[in-house]
């Protein structure tokens, strides 16, 4: 089997094919709709304007003393893009069965131009949030110095789980009624409508596991200024890279018993 090194040099090799499947999702995705690229700004801000209403001014859960607005947005925009990188990973073998079987590519390829396409939704989202961190006196460095790291640790972790679980989406169908059901209990499993302030002491470790919990953790200490938890973000960095390397290795060994099979 590759190793690691191995791994990244061949979508190295192949990044031009990344490119393009990536162009043509964006493409498709947007610019064959009314509305176009605006949609990438409107479907987070029309969920955290929602969520402010109802969790914010209604409810009142805590927000660890930011504005419910940044408070929500910093976890939402992370969220569709890990969403959207998890799902399309888990279908890309199903969704391009007629392709690989007829060309050889790198099959990694497809789930590498997931991530192109999910980290430019994402860095549009960022940069509206740091259009309301402005607003609210909020902007600090180490909310823009610490985004790459965990851009990293929710990309890595989307694309190992939905590599990991691709092979046995194109073999067994119960599959795609498992994951929606899955990325419904991990998104309440992770304080998005809520901090981790909020949760009983004794059950706080359980966010410390959870990669994609310490990435919107991050954020928000950032943006409130009290300081990251750097051995959780370590954790969740080598959790999420071993997490992408291991689901490169199954999706690897699998795929091709799962392309016969669709």
């Amino acid at each position: 089997m590759p190793s690691a090194l191995q791994l990244i040099a061949e979508l190295w090799q192949y990044r031009s094919l990344v490119w393009a499947f990536s162009a043509r999702d964006i493409k498709v995705k947007y610019f064959q709709t009314i509305l176009g690229p605006l949609w990438v700004l409107l479907t987070p801000l029309i969920t955290v304007g929602v969520m402010t209403f109802v969790f914010g001014l209604m409810i009142k859960i805590p927000s660890d003393g930011l504005p419910y607005l940044i408070f929500y947005l910093v976890a939402i925009v992370p969220w569709y893009s890990f969403v959207s990188v998890l799902s399309q990973s888990i279908s890309s073998l199903e969704s391009h069965a007629s392709l690989i079987s007829k060309i050889y590519f790198p099959r990694l390829v497809i789930g590498a131009s997931y991530v192109v396409t999910g980290s430019v939704d994402f860095l549009v989202g960022y940069l509206v949030a740091i259009g309301f961190a402005i607003y609210f006196s909020l902007l600090s460095v180490q909310f823009l110095l610490i985004m790459p790291l965990l851009l990293f640790i929710q990309m890595a972790w989307a694309l190992g789980l939905g590599l990991m679980l691709a092979p046995f989406n194109a073999k067994y169908r119960d599959v795609k009624h498992i994951i929606p059901l899955f990325i419904q209990l991990y998104y309440f499993a992770s304080p998005i409508v809520y901090p981790v302030s909020a949760a009983p002491q004794w059950a706080r470790w359980v966010y410390e596991m959870n990669p994609f919990a310490v990435v919107i953790t991050a954020y928000r200490a950032a943006l409130a200024g009290t300081g990251f938890h750097w051995l959780s973000l370590l954790f969740a960095f080598l959790m999420a890279s071993a997490t992408f390397f291991l689901g490169a290795l199954v999706f690897m060994r699998k795929e091709q018993n799962s392309v016969d099979t669709l």
